[in-house]
Formats: structure tokens, C-alpha cells, sequence
């Protein structure tokens, strides 16, 4: 996007409003639930880049009760022509006892080529301290991301993640160390852009979308996969839909269950 002026090509603000059905299946414990939530940033200079989002959750559960969360997250990064640094911190808020009042603290840095290659690692330090006598979770996930294809009005972009995740202690999920791997594409052509996703492994208490997504509650996944749809509807304004699809196991409960994530999105340039 080209903004007429020196001072509005030296900043910008964004925001993101954004809405989602949860639909379970074969879960012992959970039925449905929505999601609905904020997200903007600030970006000056080409250099700096300050990041908030807002989330609200409810899960209705089928003894009849009701999960309430709200998530807060700020994060905050420092690029340079070839190397970024990245800090953040989530704090979440809901009526679950043992993970009411949980804080994740977030970081990373990469090294790339702008269009063509990057190479990088975030880690994230998450504590439930109701949990339990105190869950503390430890995760590392290294990336790696690559323009596979530019031709005409289309470009075809990768990405590799792996994750590695420790827990203090094990919470009745069989173990306290999980390792999983997800690798992403998206074609952009003209105003439209096709993403897909999927990954395979073993996660627990996972922190993903770059510190602003928390997997709280006790829950083993086994994998995942999804995808979405972007278009441009003007220099100012974008639509979004997708849809993500997950297997995991409730704590206590034999069998896989699934959970289904239908999103929309309206993100804008003011």
C-alpha cells in the first residue's frame, strides 16, 4: 500500500476485527463455544512495530457449565535490513481455577531476505501458578520460511515450524515433554490469497500465532490442518475466512475428540 505524504509513509495503524464458531465432536466434555476478538498494530519508520489483540471465549461444556475467557497480549518489534527481534506478554483471565490469572512471557528473532528466504526461533514461558501447586510450561519453536515461486501475478510462500514443549511437571497427560512439526503454504495472486496448513506430533499448553494464541486448557492434541481465504477489497480493507480442524484428547478421557474453528476477519488501514 502506497500512503501520499512523508509522515504517513513513516507509520501506519491496523486493526483487525475477527469472529468464530467452535464446534466439538466426540468430546467427553465441551459442545460448542465462540470467539470473538481485536487485533491492531503500529507500525513507524519501517523499524518499529507495537502489536495488541484483545480475545473473549465461551465454551459451553455438557454438565452444563460455561467456560469465560478473555486473553490479552502485546508484543512489540525491532526490525533492521536483515535481522528482527520480537518481545510480548499474554495474560489470561476466565473461570477455570487452574488457569485463571495465567501469564505468558514471549520472544524471537530472525535473520532473512526480504521476498526470498528467513530463518528464525521464538520461545515462550507460560505459568499457570493455581494449577496444581504450579504449572510452568517451557517451549521453543525454530521456523524457517521460503518464496518457492514468483510468476506473473502470483507468488507461492512456505513455512516449516517444529515445537518443542516442556512442562514442569506432567499433568496427567502420560508425559511432560511433547514434539510436533507444522509446515504452511499460501499463493497470492492479484487481489486473493489461498492458504493451507497442517501439522502432526504432540502438543500441550501450546503457545502459537506468535504469543497470541494459548491453549490453556488440559488438553493432549495429536494434529491438526486447515486453511483460508483473503481478498482485497480495497488499498484499505481486506476480508477473511477460514477454517481449522483439530484432534485432541480431554484430560481423564480415553479417545480423540475433534474441534472445528469456522473464523471471519475485516482488517482495515486507518
Amino acid at each position: 500500500m502506497t500512503l501520499a505524504g512523508p509522515a504517513a509513509a513513516q507509520s501506519q495503524w491496523d486493526a483487525l476485527a475477527y469472529a468464530s464458531g467452535i464446534s466439538y465432536a466426540d468430546s467427553r466434555v465441551k459442545t460448542s463455544g465462540v470467539v470473538a476478538g481485536f487485533y491492531g498494530t503500529y507500525g513507524t519508520g519501517y523499524r518499529h512495530l507495537v502489536e495488541v489483540g484483545a480475545a473473549w471465549t465461551g465454551i459451553d461444556n455438557r454438565d452444563g457449565s460455561r467456560l469465560s475467557q478473555t486473553d490479552g497480549s502485546v508484543a512489540y518489534s525491532l526490525f533492521g535490513s536483515r535481522v528482527s527481534g520480537r518481545l510480548g506478554a499474554h495474560l489470561i483471565s476466565n473461570s477455570d481455577p487452574l488457569t485463571d490469572g495465567g501469564l505468558i512471557l514471549f520472544g524471537g528473532a530472525s535473520v532473512y531476505r526480504v521476498g526470498v528466504w528467513s530463518a528464525g526461533a521464538e520461545a515462550a514461558w507460560s505459568s499457570y501458578p493455581d494449577y496444581y501447586g504450579g504449572l510452568d510450561v517451557l517451549q521453543a519453536a525454530p521456523s524457517a520460511g521460503f518464496t518457492a515461486y514468483t510468476g506473473g501475478n502470483g507468488v507461492l510462500a512456505g513455512t516449516v515450524r517444529g515445537y518443542v514443549i516442556h512442562l514442569s511437571s506432567d499433568p496427567g497427560l502420560g508425559d511432560a515433554d511433547f514434539f510436533s512439526a507444522e509446515a504452511s503454504l499460501a499463493y497470492t495472486v492479484g487481489d486473493w490469497t489461498l492458504s493451507g496448513f497442517a501439522w502432526g506430533g504432540e502438543q500441550a499448553f501450546a503457545v502459537r500465532d506468535g504469543g497470541f494464541l494459548a491453549f490453556n486448557l488440559s488438553e493432549l492434541h495429536t494434529g491438526g490442518f486447515g486453511g483460508g481465504l483473503r481478498w482485497v477489497l480495497t488499498p484499505k480493507s481486506a476480508l477473511s475466512a477460514g477454517l481449522n480442524v483439530e484432534r485432541f484428547q480431554d484430560l481423564g478421557f480415553i479417545g480423540d475428540a475433534w474441534v472445528r474453528l469456522l473464523s471471519i476477519s475485516l482488517g482495515i488501514t486507518l
